[in-house]
């Protein structure tokens, strides 16, 4: 393994560290201050392109790196679809599927980027990673209990707006594997960003009306929670991810970070007390085999002992 497959390898594991917050984070927000699921995607994104542009602003001693007209619609249409509709779609799906149905279908993800890999860049996609994404996929769907009835509840409409929510966030893997060949991490997400912040102004100004985006609360507290969640695991996770597909393919940090559904059970097990099953151990096995799979050397897994 070379020495910036390493690199790529271990920010896409501390990624899915980071953002593994991001889910208690916004529940936390969603339930301690009754903040707009809308409003709050907002909020976040629009810190965020805050930060990203300030901080580019400071480096660059007040004017921001060039940029081809072709190369900003380009980041104008990732930043609507595969930011500002794809966080929306995200909370729609929670809303019509439960949160664990609405994790299995964004997990879908990994194996879109992979299939996009291969239409758009006629990337090679060999058997391991083949096997990486239905372990990933099944890993997954044992670690929110989809086996439990009571947990298992979709429709049609919940499906496509779930399998919707993957397709955007595949896009974004897509354009920054090769946006940052090009340009800056950080100037991608703040573009990105920004463009998704003023998407999900508009959605928001047309669903909720403009009350629903300041009522986050009239005090500083929950404007600070919000800070620390959008400055956090948020902005965290999606930089540590866009750096590290300047060392590996998307395809590959796509299933590593997949180990952010186990970890986050794992911290719900540990710091709330829940309690985890049998069939979810066997998922969070699952899951992280996926993540190493693809990385394992093939002489190894010929080495392994056939059973039967």
């Amino acid at each position: 393994m070379h020495p910036s497959t390493r690199t790529g390898y271990s920010l896409a594991i501390i990624a899915a560290v980071v953002w593994a917050a991001t889910g208690p984070g916004i529940s936390y927000m969603l339930n301690e201050y009754h903040m707009q699921p809308l409003a709050l995607a907002f909020w976040r994104d629009a810190i965020i392109a805050v930060a990203c542009m300030g901080g580019l602003l400071l480096a660059g001693r007040g004017h921001l790196p060039a940029i081809s007209r072709r190369d900003l619609r380009g980041f104008a249409a990732i930043g609507t679809i595969s930011v500002g509709v794809y966080h929306a779609l995200f909370v729609i799906s929670i809303a019509l599927n439960g949160a664990a149905m609405a994790i299995v279908l964004i997990y879908l993800y990994p194996a879109m980027v992979s299939l996009g890999a291969w239409l758009i860049f006629k990337e090679r996609i060999g058997a391991q990673q083949l096997a990486a994404q239905a372990l990933a996929i099944l890993g997954c769907l044992l670690l929110v209990r989809a086996y439990d009835p009571a947990v298992l509840r979709v429709s049609w409409l919940g499906v496509l707006v779930g399998v919707g929510s993957a397709i955007g966030h595949s896009g974004y893997v897509l354009f920054n594997q090769r946006a940052v060949s090009h340009h800056s991490p950080w100037f991608s997400l703040a573009l990105t960003m920004s463009f998704g912040a003023l998407t999900l102004l508009i959605i928001n100004m047309v669903a909720i009306g403009p009350s629903g985006l300041v009522a986050v609360g009239t005090s500083l507290t929950p404007w600070l929670a919000l800070l620390a969640l959008s400055l956090g695991p948020t902005l965290g996770g999606y930089a540590l991810f866009t750096i590290s597909l300047r060392h590996i393919p998307g395809r590959i940090a796509s299933l590593i970070v997949v180990i952010e559904a186990p970890i986050a059970t794992l911290a719900a097990v540990l710091l709330l007390g829940e309690r985890i099953e049998p069939m979810q151990t066997t998922g969070m096995l699952l899951v992280l085999l996926a993540a190493v799979l693809p990385g394992l050397p093939l002489r190894l897994l010929r080495r392994v002992p056939a059973v039967g």
